[in-house]
């Protein structure tokens, strides 16, 4: 693959590596992305004359040829020549990844690999002096304001670093040095982080000025040889945000605030332990990575959804906080927090973007999940005229998280997402304690959704914008919009169902019958020939703008009747849990064909027909897997996806996953895991273990192709046991390792392999 941007991040850790080749530099530090300065890593080759090759990740030493680098989902490879000398380098970085398990996965280090093998010539050019038997690699890093000391102990080399680290978040990626954006009420001051890179193999050496180390290996046939392994480490101990109190269980009610320290901490008390125990557990941890990755390797996605998937979840990385808060009233307990920050825009944990990343905690690690809805359920406010709450967006932009950062409120959208989000939660994992727990929040904002239709309509008339913010007023905050209608009519489903579950039948059955209704309203009103309007009430009269607050001086909202790929979106989480479609499944079908032909552009779909250049990619992937679960046969638009983020991370820019355009503000976006859908899309994976009878758990895979398919969400990780969906040469499907029983549509019964 061509050279572009790439970030390696760790699970809620912060310590996060950002390659930028074109700016010949990684910015990096211990606490993440928008945290960052630029580090110049010059790892590579001497070659026979005495010539220094570089990865592009330093501004000193030439480069190496023919640059190009390869991704798995958990790890990246940069490979060059050296085509004076027939010679390839190659230098690897894994950041490991098992699902449900913690202690991997929090662990702040990488683990490096560097190797040299004969090359053949390339294009033509036939080498000045003959390939050596070896050749001295090298490894250095200058970074600004870090104290760097390289040495080596019995033969193992380790260059140490060590720093202060701001800690509010900073838009150093749109805006240089002194002009940098910060954000939040406080810039939190510094921390002190040290970090460690050691190297495994005995025999290194320092440098000529003893600022970097130095090994040499022998020049072996490509694919084989001996690897130079080192282990990069970082350690802060000191808390990182400052959480209000409000927003934990049992705290105050005030703004008062509790610090948050990394979870890792409390396993690895200085770097010291860092660096020990991802020496000791090296082999173990990359084993399991590795065989996380080869389940999503085998698997038949398309080249442009598996980079897709693989940039998009380390980007999501980068954003996660997973900390340590002081119990209340507890002097030795904790309370974890879990939030991901919106990339470039910085608010922690906006229900909206995290509701389009569940496609990847429940897949693989529900538990989180299950968190974000109980801190979610603690930023609530009550609503007096309906009797509920409204939820808040977010928890808070920057380091001091007291109160949203929203500009406005989205209180049907958001409702609307928690409760979908809960009953996906429950179906999918069986646990009810979501229900049980939270079935106040969730009478709450069940009663908010229920008043929202001011005018018995079947739409929701107060409450109205949605996270759109730069779509035109129809699909932004135009009154009876379709998208939040039917949105509102599956939270109201939603809601139902969990209220019944926890005895409170009474509104579960108002509920269940105003979204039937409501959802046949939408159904009857919207339709136009072969796709839904984007709203029914095209009048401008009232409308407010969410935005400026004035008023539109239009006599009609422009684009009314128009196209939309968004009419589904709350629909996506339901198949999944094999409930119904709310809106005629023929018409819903024939709306994702009309709307993908009259919004398409080169990097996928807009809003609407009346915007086509609005893309955002997050919701056309949304749209994708919706329309896998209504069985449409559909164009691939991944590479079109992919398109965009490679026009953003190549030349001079560098903004990670973007959700949009580069002029928008979404760079490092956590959306693009909503990726991690196709997985179970694929096969059709339904899961209902809630389901009447027992638990039912559905596949209905293409079959014109053989293929494999990881059911990710059936695994039991600890024994490392993994179901996959194979559909062999004969359209036949059989499920290889135990698990639960799985009803294959279209065939009567599944051959199971243990």
């Amino acid at each position: 693959m061509q050279l572009m941007s790439w970030i390696m991040s760790r699970l809620g850790s912060r310590f996060s590596l950002l390659f930028e080749p074109y700016h010949r530099r990684v910015t990096h530090s211990a606490l993440g992305r928008f945290l960052d300065e630029p580090l110049d890593l010059m790892v590579g080759l001497v070659e026979p004359d005495g010539t220094r090759r570089v990865m592009p990740f330093s501004a000193q030493g030439k480069e190496f040829n023919h640059l190009e680098q390869n991704e798995r989902h958990n790890s990246i490879t940069f490979g060059g020549v050296s085509d004076r000398f027939g010679l390839r380098f190659e230098f690897n970085v894994h950041s490991v990844f098992y699902p449900q398990d913690e202690t991997i996965c929090t662990l702040p280090a990488f683990f490096l690999e560097m190797r040299v093998t004969s090359s053949p010539a390339v294009h033509g050019i036939e080498p000045i002096g003959p390939t050596p038997e070896h050749v001295e690699l090298f490894v250095r890093i200058d970074r600004p304001n870090t104290q760097i000391d390289a040495a080596v102990d019995d033969g193992r080399g380790r260059i140490d670093l060590s720093y202060h680290n701001r800690i509010e978040a900073r838009a150093d990626h749109l805006r240089d040095g002194e002009n940098a954006i910060a954000v939040g009420d406080d810039d939190g001051g510094t921390v002190a982080v040290r970090e460690r890179l050691v190297s495994l193999n005995h025999g290194c050496r320092l440098d000529a000025d003893g600022k970097g180390l130095m090994l040499t290996l022998p020049v072996t046939a490509p694919g084989s040889g001996i690897k130079w392994r080192l282990v990069w480490g970082a350690h802060c101990a000191e808390p990182v945000l400052h959480v209000a109190g409000k927003y934990v269980a049992d705290g105050p009610a005030d703004d008062a605030t509790l610090p948050a320290t990394l979870r890792y901490a409390r396993h690895y008390p200085d770097i010291d332990a860092v660096i020990t125990h991802a020496i000791d557990q090296r082999d173990d941890y990359l084993a399991h990575s590795r065989n996380f990755e080869k389940l999503l390797d085998q698997s038949p996605l398309r080249m442009g959804q598996r980079h897709l998937i693989h940039q998009s979840f380390q980007t999501y990385l980068s954003n996660t906080y997973w900390c340590d808060v002081p119990a209340p009233g507890d002097d030795d307990g904790v309370v974890q927090w879990f939030s991901v920050r919106e990339g470039g825009r910085f608010a922690h944990c906006p229900v909206d973007s995290q509701y389009n990343a569940s496609p990847l905690w429940l897949s693989v690690w529900p538990d989180l999940v299950a968190l974000q809805l109980r801190q979610w359920s603690r930023n609530m406010c009550e609503h007096e005229p309906s009797g509920g709450a409204m939820l808040c967006r977010d928890f808070g932009a920057g380091v001091c998280l007291t109160r949203p950062a929203a500009h406005h409120e989205m209180p049907v959208e958001l409702g609307a997402d928690f409760l979908i989000l809960a009953q996906a939660h429950a179906h999918w994992t069986g646990d009810l304690s979501i229900a049980h727990d939270l079935a106040d929040a969730i009478e709450s904002l069940a009663k908010y959704l229920l008043w929202s239709d001011r005018e018995g309509c079947g739409y929701p008339t107060e409450g109205i914008a949605n996270m759109y913010e730069d779509a035109t007023p129809a699909a932004q905050f135009a009154r009876r919009q379709t998208y939040l209608g039917v949105k509102r009519a599956a939270g109201l489903r939603a809601a139902g169902d969990l209220l019944e579950r926890t005895q409170r039948t009474q509104l579960a059955t108002r509920c269940d019958q105003t979204a039937e209704r409501d959802a046949n309203t939408i159904d009857d009103d919207a339709w136009i020939d072969d796709h839904y309007a984007v709203c029914t009430d095209k009048s401008c009269i009232g409308l407010v703008d969410v935005w400026s607050g004035a008023f539109l001086t239009e006599d009609e909202v422009a684009g009314w009747d128009g196209y939309s790929i968004h009419t589904g979106d709350a629909l996506v989480l339901p198949a999944m849990i094999g409930q119904p479609p709310l809106l005629d499944p023929e018409h819903l079908r024939l709306d994702v064909v009309s709307s993908q032909r009259e919004t398409l552009t080169n990097y996928g779909c807009g809003h609407t027909s009346g915007e086509p250049v609005t893309v955002w990619v997050s919701q056309n992937v949304w749209r994708d897997l919706l329309a896998t679960y209504l069985g449409l046969v559909r164009p691939h638009l991944t590479q079109r996806y992919w398109d965009l983020q490679l026009m953003n991370n190549t030349h001079h820019l560098s903004m990670g996953y973007t959700d949009t355009r580069a002029v928008s503000g979404r760079s490092f976006d956590p959306r693009g895991v909503a990726s991690v859908g196709f997985i179970a899309a694929g096969p059709r994976l339904v899961i209902d273990r809630l389901a009447s009878g027992g638990p039912r758990i559905t596949v209905n895979p293409d079959r014109h192709t053989p293929q494999r398919w990881p059911l990710l969400p059936l695994a039991d990780w600890k024994a490392a046991k993994v179901p996959i969906l194979v559909v062999d040469a004969h359209s036949q499907v059989t499920i290889e390792c135990e698990m639960d029983p799985v009803i294959v549509h279209g065939q009567e019964q599944v051959e199971m392999i243990g």
